[in-house]
Parts: C-alpha cells; structure tokens; sequence
C-alpha cells in the first residue's frame, strides 16, 4: 500500500513538472512602438534633512532607563491595585453564591483593567519625555549634568 502511494504520488509530481514545462518556455514580450511623444518630467529634487545635535549618549541612556523604571513601576502598582480592587469587588458581587468564584474572576479582570489604566498614560507621557530627550541638543535635556 505504502509503495503504491508513493509511485502514484511520484507519478503526478512528473506529470505535473512536465505540464508546466510549456509555460516556462514563453517566449519575452515585446514592447509596442511608442505612437506619440510624451513628455517626460523629473521628480523635485529632494531636500536633505537638516542635521543636528542630539543629547549625549550618556543622557540617552538615563532616560531610557527612566522610562523603563517608570512604566515598570506604574504597571506593577496598576496591576497590584487593580487586582485586589477586582477582587474585593467580584467577592462582593458572589456572595450570596460562596464569594470564591467572584473573587478569582474579579481579581483577573481588575488586573487587567489596572494594568491597562496605570500603565498606560505613563507609557505615553513616558515615551514623549523619552523621544523630547532623544531629540534635544547636548545638554539641553533633564538628564543633563548641570554644574550652576
């Protein structure tokens, strides 16, 4: 059975090859004669970007480290928060039922929403500080050494 399997499959895999090697023959298109002239136009030229200065290395880095500690912690405290605030809400809403089955629900979807409220609006304000750094010139940033 296994032998006759083979041979039929390797039997259609050659008809298939032989089949489209007709169309692999085609021979290449030609062009049709151009009828009228057109008029060719160029692009505008492109203007380079302006180059600037950007923040040093070293306060690229501690404002990426910024960032990451302060998402890290608003998402960590959201998601805390959260989950417990679900919880106490989910046993509430369960009790007359044992409390348990609201409490793991509850305490599930308030991670979530706690994670995603927190975490949020400092990922956005902390993404906007992060590229404001990235973008200004050395010295100029909050993550700048300023000897006053």
């Amino acid at each position: 059975m296994i032998v006759r399997t083979a041979a039929v499959t390797a039997g259609m895999a050659v008809a298939a090859m032989g089949l489209a090697a007709g169309v692999s023959h085609a021979g290449p298109a030609v062009a049709p004669a151009p009828t009228s002239t057109v008029a060719t136009s160029t692009a505008p030229a492109v203007l380079p970007l302006p180059l600037h200065d950007v923040a040093s290395r070293e306060e690229n880095d501690r404002a990426f480290g910024q960032f990451g500690a302060q998402v890290g912690i608003a998402v960590t405290v959201g998601s805390l928060v959260g989950t417990i605030a679900g919880a106490g809400i989910g046993c509430i809403a369960t009790l007359p039922a044992g409390c348990v089955a609201g409490l793991v629900t509850g305490a599930g979807i308030g991670g979530v929403v706690g994670t995603i409220v927190a975490g949020g609006p400092t990922l956005g304000v902390s993404a906007y500080q992060l590229w404001e750094t990235y973008n200004a010139a050395p010295g100029t940033s909050i993550y700048a050494d300023r000897v006053e």
